[in-house]
């Protein structure tokens, strides 16, 4: 079977077009707490020779996406030197010079080529079948209510980058389809079952 090409509502567009606005007070406090409130403004502010986030006009739901990529790559990144040298600064340093803590360089952002050495016994059982009838599911707080839908003719395990973890994608035959635009993809975090007697097309 050949896609000859995408839809223009994609998975990734709606991933970051993805907002949910009404924070609670905590989780706003939280984010700010932990200086993550102060991550995401920098990257809504960045600018060098290489990226200016100001001109890609950024979605808060895009913003944070990168901001706990970021902290996950600090994860992976961390030395028992590096951590060292930090703690030797909070204990002997005044507090007022932390904000002038030293840098260091993130592991480069890497895509695994071979899957998970546990797949298939401990994975997740994909969620939908083939056949079965699905919708994307609306984006918080827009204007679009009607969203494609379609039937599941495919899936594959990949790897999700913006989840940082393997995850099922899926091929969807669009209900309705127009032009060449006759099938899409998207993660299972993506899709919703159609309502019971909602049709397809």
């Amino acid at each position: 079977m050949v896609v000859t090409a995408y839809s223009e509502q994609s998975v990734a567009d709606s991933e970051s077009d993805r907002c949910q606005c009404d924070r609670s007070p905590a989780y706003q406090k939280a984010l700010s707490d932990f200086g993550i409130a102060d991550l995401i403004d920098k990257l809504s502010n960045f600018c060098d020779r290489e990226s200016d986030a100001r001109r890609m006009h950024l979605e808060q739901q895009e913003l944070e996406n990168l901001a706990a990529t970021l902290i996950r790559q600090l994860n992976t990144s961390l030395k028992g030197s590096l951590i060292a040298n930090y703690l030797n600064i909070f204990t002997n340093a005044d507090l007022k010079i932390v904000s002038d803590l030293p840098g260091f360089e993130l592991v480069s952002l890497q895509t695994p080529t071979s899957l998970p050495a546990d797949f298939p016994l401990h994975t997740a059982a994909p969620l939908f079948r083939d056949g079965d009838l699905v919708r994307w599911i609306p984006i918080p707080l827009s204007d679009e209510i009607e969203t494609h839908k379609g039937a599941v003719i495919g899936r594959f395990f990949a790897y999700a980058q913006h989840q940082g973890q393997w995850a099922w994608k899926y091929l969807v035959w669009l209900g309705d389809s127009t032009g060449r635009v006759v099938a899409d993809t998207a993660w299972e975090e993506d899709l919703q079952l159609l309502a019971q007697g909602e049709q397809a097309r």
